[in-house]
C-alpha cells in the first residue's frame, strides 16, 4: 500500500475523521434490518477496550534540506574538490585563469614530459540515502468495536463488525549512523602544455589576482562511484502521531464452553495519520584523503494529515460473567503499508505494514 500523495489540511482531516465515524454509525444502523437465524439471541454487542499498538517503525530518506557541504579548505567563488579548487580569476575570463590549486602530483595528466591537465574528485552525500529503520514506542490508546450478529446456531455464529481505534505513538532517536557517499571525478585542461619540471608541485594554490600558470576553468565531469560508510550522520529525529484506525469486516464466533467463546475476523482497514515531525541533521563526509573533510547541517519540521488503506485479521476471546456483560481480550494484525510524510528535501516514513494490537476490555450485549 502507498501513502496518499496529497495531504489534507487540518480542517479537511477533522472532516474525514468525523465522516468516517458517521459512516460507522450508519453502517451499524443499516445492518439492523437483517435477520438472524436465531432471533431470540442477543444481536448486538459493543465493546470498549484499552489497546496497545506494536510494530510501528520509522525511517528517514534524503535530508531535511539539500546537503550544503563546506570543505575545510574552500575557496570563495571556485569549484571546490576533495583535492583542490578551480575558479575564474579576477579577469573573469572563461578560458584562462590563475585561480586554481591541487593537492598531489598524482592528479597531473601527463603527455610526454608535459603536464596537460589536472584530475580532481568531489565526495558528496547521496540525496536519497536513508536512515536505518527504527521502532517507535509502543502506542497506547483505546478501541471500540460494534458487532451485529446476522446468522448462527448453537455451534457457530457470524456477523459484521465495525471497529474504531486511536493510538498515540511517539518516536525519538539521536543515534548516529553511516551512509555511502558518491565520489565523482572531474578534469581540467591547462591553457597549454607545461613542462613537468616547471609545473608547480602538489599543494600549490594559485592567486585570484596575480601571475601564475594558467588553466582553462571549464569543468569536465567524469564518472561516479559509491564509497561505503563515507558519510557520518548525527542529529535528532522526533515524531508524534495520532493513528486512527477504522475497520469493517465479517466475523465468525465459536462457543467453547457455556460462557467462553472465540472469534476470528478479517476485513478492510483505513488508517488516518495525524503527525508532527522535527528533523535535524549534521553531516560529516570523508574526502579521498581526509576523514570528515566536508561538513553541513540542516533542519526541518512539519505537520501532516493523510490516510492509507489495507486489511486486518483478528482473534478474540469473550467470557460472559453476566447475561449481558462479558470480558473481551483480543489481538489484531493490521497491514496499512507505508505513510510517507514529505518534509524539507526528504521524507519520513511511518511503516504500518506489520502492526499488531493487543486489547482488553468489557462488552455489553443487547
Amino acid at each position: 500500500m502507498h501513502a496518499m500523495k496529497k495531504y489534507l489540511n487540518p480542517s479537511q482531516c477533522r472532516a474525514v475523521l468525523f465522516g468516517l465515524a458517521a459512516f460507522s454509525a450508519w453502517g451499524a444502523h443499516a445492518a439492523e434490518g437483517l435477520t438472524k437465524v436465531e432471533p431470540d439471541d442477543a444481536g448486538w454487542r459493543v465493546s470498549a477496550s484499552a489497546s496497545l499498538l506494536f510494530n510501528v517503525s520509522t525511517s528517514f530518506k534524503g535530508h531535511p534540506a539539500g546537503p550544503l557541504l563546506t570543505g575545510a579548505n574552500d575557496h570563495a567563488g571556485a569549484a571546490n574538490y576533495d583535492n583542490g579548487f578551480v575558479g575564474r580569476d579576477v579577469s573573469n575570463d572563461p578560458n584562462l585563469s590563475t585561480y586554481w590549486g591541487y593537492g598531489s602530483s598524482s592528479q597531473q595528466v601527463v603527455a610526454g614530459d608535459n603536464v596537460t591537465g589536472l584530475n580532481f574528485a568531489r565526495t558528496s552525500a547521496q540525496a536519497s540515502a536513508g536512515s536505518p529503520s527504527k521502532d517507535a514506542d509502543v502506542g497506547v490508546g483505546e478501541e471500540i468495536t460494534l458487532r451485529r450478529e446476522l446468522m448462527g446456531n448453537r455451534h457457530v455464529r457470524g456477523g459484521l463488525e465495525l471497529g474504531f481505534a486511536i493510538h498515540k505513538v511517539e518516536f525519538r532517536d539521536t543515534s548516529s549512523y553511516r551512509q555511502s557517499a558518491v565520489r565523482t571525478s572531474y578534469s581540467y585542461n591547462m591553457a597549454g602544455p607545461i613542462p613537468s619540471a616547471l609545473f608547480p608541485p602538489g599543494g600549490y594554490q594559485g592567486p585570484y589576482a596575480g601571475a601564475g600558470p594558467v588553466i582553462n576553468p571549464t569543468e569536465n565531469e567524469g564518472g561516479s562511484s559509491l564509497i561505503p560508510n563515507a558519510v557520518l550522520v548525527s542529529g535528532s529525529r522526533e515524531a508524534d502521531a495520532g493513528i486512527f484506525g477504522f475497520r469493517l469486516g465479517p466475523y465468525v464466533e465459536l462457543p467453547l464452553t457455556k460462557n467462553l467463546s472465540a472469534s476470528v475476523s478479517a476485513g478492510g482497514l483505513l488508517v488516518v495519520v495525524v503527525d508532527s515531525v522535527t528533523w535535524s541533521e549534521n553531516l560529516s563526509v570523508d574526502s579521498a584523503s581526509t576523514p570528515g573533510y566536508w561538513t553541513g547541517s540542516s533542519r526541518a519540521s512539519d505537520t501532516s494529515c493523510g490516510a492509507v488503506g489495507g486489511f486486518y485479521a483478528g482473534l478474540d476471546l469473550n467470557w460472559e460473567f453476566t447475561k449481558d456483560w462479558s470480558l473481551v481480550v483480543g489481538a489484531h494484525f493490521q497491514d496499512a503499508g507505508t505513510y510517507a510524510h514529505h518534509l524539507g528535501a526528504g521524507q519520513m516514513d511511518w511503516n504500518l505494514g506489520q502492526m499488531v494490537t493487543a486489547n482488553v476490555g468489557v462488552a455489553f450485549s443487547f
